[in-house]
């Protein structure tokens, strides 16, 4: 009886280590389980890779070539790039010295742009975030004589000597400049008059053809004895009184 309660002993305790030694995990188990959380962080990270790759934060300097409801075109130095137009863009342009938030009704064709966005390799599109639009040219210089001056306007439209006629906007940063043929004073607006010679240096008015907005005026006066314009004086009128005819007695 004694050997008997032994030998199930023996064999229970057997039993009982033999289930703990399969369950423990084998050092190849545990290698392999390793190898592959590596090899999952490999596929996240290539994933990634190639979402930053098929998308990149990207800007282009081109002009506007097409524009329609949802896309534009922009021809640059090398070839044409395709943009996404949507709600939410914000477009810009430096307007008499203040940056103006501008709508998509705003782009033109023609119109000089930076654009900011993300660009899709596998579109070959960009999704633009930010339009800025830029000067239509550098500075100008012209001169010319003033042939209207619009004190509700503020602007002055002067014939230049090629027989071009531009209208010039005063702004308050305009610097204005007198010569009186001996020396060199400060002007202003209310000193600029029709037949004086002007030479005149500024901007491009955006999307307004022949016209200027002025940064500086140098006015030099009239020196060509061209006509101003002068108020009419009226003309004087004589007055005739009938003189009375004697009337005969009888």
């Amino acid at each position: 009886m004694f050997r008997v309660q032994h030998l199930l002993f023996g064999l229970a305790f057997a039993s009982l280590l033999a289930s703990r030694v399969v369950a423990a995990p084998t050092p190849e188990a545990t290698a392999s389980g390793n190898q592959q959380q590596i090899e999952d962080l490999k596929d996240r990270l290539a994933t990634k890779v190639a979402e930053l790759r098929q998308s990149q934060r990207r800007a282009i300097v081109g002009t506007v070539k097409a524009v329609s409801v949802s896309t534009a075109t922009i021809e640059t130095k090398t070839k044409d790039i395709k943009i996404e137009l949507t709600d939410d863009i914000v477009i810009v342009q430096v307007l008499k010295g203040k940056r103006t938030e501008l709508t998509l009704d705003d782009l033109a064709k023609g119109d000089n742009v930076v654009v900011f966005g993300e660009y899709d390799t596998t579109l070959d599109l960009l999704k633009a975030k930010v339009i800025f639009i830029q000067s239509a040219s550098v500075v100008q210089r012209f001169a010319g004589t003033v042939k209207e001056v619009d004190t509700e306007q503020f602007t002055i439209t002067i014939a230049t000597s090629d027989n071009k006629t531009i209208i010039v906007d005063i702004e308050k940063a305009t610097k204005i400049t007198l010569w009186d043929g001996q020396k060199l004073a400060k002007g202003g607006f209310t000193k600029l008059a029709v037949g004086n010679s002007v030479h005149v240096v500024g901007t491009p008015v955006p999307k307004k053809e022949n016209r200027i907005s002025a940064l500086r005026i140098l006015d030099i006066g009239n020196v060509t004895n061209a006509p101003t314009a002068a108020p009419e004086e009226p003309t004087p009128t004589v007055k005739t009184t009938p003189k009375s005819t004697p009337t005969p007695t009888p």
